[in-house]
């Protein structure tokens, strides 16, 4: 149920996108979008340094402590006073880069509106919620929070010159629903419960400070993509490899929102010593998610032409090929996934996956210092590929002894033979002579038709087991 929930939150994250970014796209243009995400990419590395791997940490820590309410209330009280001294220092910070960054001071205003990502993350407590697997309420209020931002999207955007307007949207949009999980938290929180003396906000520092260690060589070949293409480039080069890997993102979201479930369930299981129970949940996570990261890899190389035409417009027909190209990431983050965030971080064995991120934080960043001054946007994008690749690689050979997996299955060869089949019905359509929305229209449905017929014909164990529980719930 909670995979579900999560699975529509992640949906219309998708979705809205589907809806907005074409408009954006068209109102905003590459350079002005390309600013947005310069930015952003920025404040991401200040964020980086506020939240200090507190969200990833605590969804552990409530997800152990849930079966005591005090100590889950004290625990949650302690880091969320840490969080917000530390987007205080964070603050200082962007008053620094307002006042001595010249690429900045081109639109001050702008910046310090996508800043408020930083104390919107710090007040919105969103691992609480996770910690305690709450999802029913984080994807009504997702809802409720995207809905009122497209509208006021499509109010105020009119042209180019509304790029603060559009800069609020992206804070909003995302982050907005924050405000409420503040104020929901007196729910769950008492006041009884709180011993101001006896709290201790130190003890989370030195585990907290593990968790950073692994968001630092993370967003090095998440950001500095940008960064880099940003200053070794324009704003041009960013806002093609932006469009890019906003369709992969849009996909990518669905076949790794499992871990936002399977994380904090994982934890409790092992906090609880039920090692067995564990296994089998990993095991099923990983044969999920082949299953549907296979055919998303599939599906974007092939409807990359039409689906990014049809996104973003003609225009944007540059970001045709680092789409096409970075495609892959979606199965490789989706395993990395797997091993990472759902079998090695609960066990304790972070410095193993802080180190394999840090193999591809150093391979993003000579690929790209290599790539960007020859290829710019497309070296961009095989250096984020490269990235990811190490990064998986890395984490199987480094961190195998922990993981309880069987790699290769019956079952997953009908996956890969399903993705072969989508693909030359995509690769057929895609040479039809139709307008660019019909194509993709035709390929998106007759691709997941195809795959989930084929599956059923294999008689995919997964799958029917899915099926047969859908059909007693009926």
């Amino acid at each position: 149920v909670n995979y579900i929930l999560n699975l529509i939150n992640t949906g219309t994250q998708m979705l809205f996108p589907l809806v907005t970014f074409p408009y954006v796209c068209r109102v905003i243009e590459a350079d002005g979008i390309g600013q947005v995400n310069f930015f952003q990419s920025i404040i991401s590395y200040i964020s980086l340094f506020t939240c200090l791997g507190i969200p990833m940490y605590a969804i552990r820590e409530i997800a152990r402590d849930r079966n005591d309410v005090v100590k889950m209330n004290r625990t949650a009280v302690e880091i969320l006073l840490l969080h917000s001294m530390l987007t205080l220092v964070g603050y200082a910070v962007v008053a620094v880069l307002c006042l001595v960054v010249p690429q900045i001071q081109v639109n001050i205003p702008l910046f310090l509106i996508l800043s408020l990502t930083i104390l919107f993350t710090a007040i919105g407590c969103e691992w609480f919620y996770q910690g305690i697997e709450d999802f029913k309420y984080i994807t009504i209020r997702g809802l409720i929070i995207k809905t009122i931002s497209v509208i006021l999207l499509f109010i105020f955007v009119k042209s180019k010159t509304d790029l603060l307007y559009y800069g609020c949207y992206t804070v909003f949009g995302i982050l907005g629903g924050n405000i409420f999980n503040f104020f929901r938290l007196r729910k769950y929180i008492h006041r009884r419960n709180i011993i101001f003396s006896e709290l201790h906000i130190t003890r989370h520092i030195k585990p907290v400070l593990k968790v950073f260690s692994l968001g630092v060589v993370t967003s090095i070949y998440l950001q500095l993509n940008t960064v880099l293409l940003g200053f070794l480039k324009n704003a041009l080069a960013v806002g093609y490899f932006a469009a890019a890997t906003k369709v992969m993102q849009m996909l990518l979201q669905l076949s790794s929102c499992l871990g936002s479930v399977m994380m904090p369930r994982a934890s409790h299981l092992i906090a609880e010593d039920k090692e067995s129970e564990f296994n089998k949940l990993i095991q099923k996570s990983y044969d999920f998610t082949l299953a549907l990261a296979l055919p998303l890899t599939v599906g974007l190389i092939f409807c990359a032409p039409s689906l990014v035409t049809a996104l973003c417009g003609a225009k944007f027909e540059n970001s045709i090929l680092p789409s096409q190209i970075i495609a892959p990431i979606i199965l490789m983050v989706a395993i990395s996934n797997v091993f990472g965030i759902q079998v090695l971080f609960p066990k304790g064995k972070i410095n193993i996956v802080t180190f394999c991120c840090g193999i591809g934080a150093i391979m993003d960043l000579i690929l790209n210092l290599c790539l960007i001054p020859f290829f710019s946007y497309v070296g961009t994008s095989i250096a984020y590929l490269g990235a990811e690749v190490a990064t998986t690689v890395s984490m199987y050979f480094i961190g195998r002894k922990y993981l309880p997996i069987t790699y290769f299955k019956r079952s997953h060869l009908n996956y890969i033979l399903g993705g072969i089949l989508m693909a030359i019905v995509l690769y057929a359509v895609s040479r039809l002579n139709l307008p660019v929305l019909s194509i993709l229209i035709i390929q998106g449905c007759s691709g997941i038709l195809l795959y989930f017929v084929f599956l059923i014909i294999c008689k995919d164990a997964l799958l029917m087991q899915v099926l047969s529980k859908f059909r007693k719930r009926l």
